[in-house]
């Protein structure tokens, strides 16, 4: 008796803390000044999404719900809250609830249906989980999966291998970002490439040297017959050189022809990040 009060009373406690943090209030009516920063914050929590950031995926989705209603908010923030550390199954629950219950208009965007669909596909199965770590009363590890999207306007590809559809926003209402992002390869491509050259160089010179050092133990010890030992130890030094020199030239060609794959590989990339609104709704668009 006195386990299940304890359990009826946490869950009591987590419903009212849940309440207070899901409540993602907006304005009565939003102004120009609300839509912009819903905007700015979308395209933020977008870039966060892309290199898994949850924490700042759900921050920046909840501003952006806070001051403009899209169900493609919703979406990210759900998708967050169960991918956090350790996960918040509670809330990612409510989220997708409170998304898979939305009443659209019948003309919503392409981007909005899909996500409530996705939200009565998401909501049992996240459901359950939330009643076995309940039952266990242990951290429950959540699986890292990729929700499924339905087919709509435009396939967005982003770093991670994942797609995301979205659609793109009406040309001349939305605001677009493009900025040029650096690959690690390049840099290391061009470190591992001047190594390279510096080898061959150094390849080349010793290569003189060995040349030249040759040419004088031929006319002290002609068919490499040596008679005493500072001869003996010319011939040796000749020899090493000519090792240095084999180590050198190969090694380098390696390296410079690696250092120009890697570079070549690793160009920089191009992010477009386009947030609009088509009269009524935010939509969100990129190409990564």
């Amino acid at each position: 008796m006195k386990l299940r009060t304890s359990i009826a009373s946490g869950l009591l406690v987590a419903s009212m803390g849940l309440a207070s943090s899901m409540a993602w209030a907006q304005p009565a009516q939003p102004t120009g000044a609300d839509r912009n920063a819903a905007r700015e914050f979308a395209m933020q929590g977008i870039a966060a999404n892309n290199r898994q950031d949850w924490p700042v995926v759900l921050d920046r989705f909840t501003q952006a719900e806070r001051r403009f209603h899209a169900p493609i908010h919703v979406r990210y923030i759900a998708i967050a809250l169960e991918r956090l550390t350790p996960p918040r199954l509670a809330e990612a629950a409510e989220a997708w609830r409170r998304l898979s219950a939305e009443v659209l208009a019948p003309d919503a965007p392409a981007p909005f249906v899909a996500a409530v669909e996705e939200a009565r596909r998401e909501l049992p199965r996240v459901e359950a989980l939330l009643r076995a770590s309940q039952a266990t009363a242990t951290p429950v590890e959540t699986p890292v999966t990729t929700p499924v999207t339905t087919p709509v306007t435009t396939p967005v590809e982003n770093t991670t291998s994942q797609t995301v559809s979205v659609q793109t926003p009406p040309p001349g209402d939305g605001n677009v970002t493009t900025r040029t992002v650096a690959n690690p390869l390049r840099t290391v491509g061009f470190v591992v490439g001047g190594v390279g050259v510096a080898a061959l160089i150094g390849g080349a010179i010793t290569g003189v040297m060995a040349g030249s050092a040759f040419s004088d133990l031929e006319a002290a010890c002609p068919n490499r017959q040596c008679s005493n030992a500072a001869d003996l130890a010319r011939r040796d030094d000749v020899d090493t050189l000519s090792g240095v020199t084999n180590a050198l030239l190969i090694g380098g060609g390696v390296l410079a022809a690696t250092g120009v794959v890697l570079a070549i590989i690793g160009a920089p990339r191009t992010e477009t990040i386009q947030v609009g609104f088509n009269g009524r709704d935010l939509v969100l668009g990129g190409r990564f």
